[in-house]
């Protein structure tokens, strides 16, 4: 009987040491995988156009000329707090227009303004790609795009 319980005692080690064994290549693989995507994610975001708007003038709002602006990829403008850039023009519809990144490209809209938006000093119609050094304006707020 004492036999037993050592053969017994050795087959319960052999099964903890195989699901040891299990977990640590388990832990293993979400370490490598945390990892692959963290580096990923940092080379997407140094890869990614980085954008923002230089005010030119700043019409009736209360935006510094000179001020660099931030985009985000998907920047809604307009007098409404509830957008991403705020422009207290009071020629600035409350949601006025949206600078979005698409394919690696800044794209423009125009989200049915009353006083419309431009681009390089013409009115645009829906949507448009944008270049740097485009000068945009959005009321009587004039921007430029830059890096």
């Amino acid at each position: 009987m004492p036999g037993d319980v050592t053969s017994e005692g050795l087959i319960l080690l052999l099964r903890l040491g195989v699901v040891g064994i299990l977990y640590l290549f388990l832990l293993t693989i979400v370490v490598v995988m945390q990892r692959e995507l963290g580096a990923e994610t940092a080379a997407r975001r140094a890869s990614a156009p980085r954008g923002r708007l230089i005010v030119l003038d700043r019409g009736t709002s209360t935006r510094a000329p000179g001020q660099a602006i931030p985009l985000a990829p998907v920047t809604r403008v307009g007098r409404s707090e509830e957008n991403t850039l705020v422009l207290d023009d009071e020629f600035v519809s409350s949601a006025h227009a949206m600078v979005s990144l698409r394919e690696g490209r800044w794209w423009l809209r125009d989200e049915g303004s009353t006083n419309g938006t431009m681009v390089n000093g013409q009115r645009i119609e829906g949507e448009m790609p944008l270049r740097e050094g485009d000068e945009l304006q959005i009321g009587h707020v004039r921007l430029r795009l830059a890096r």
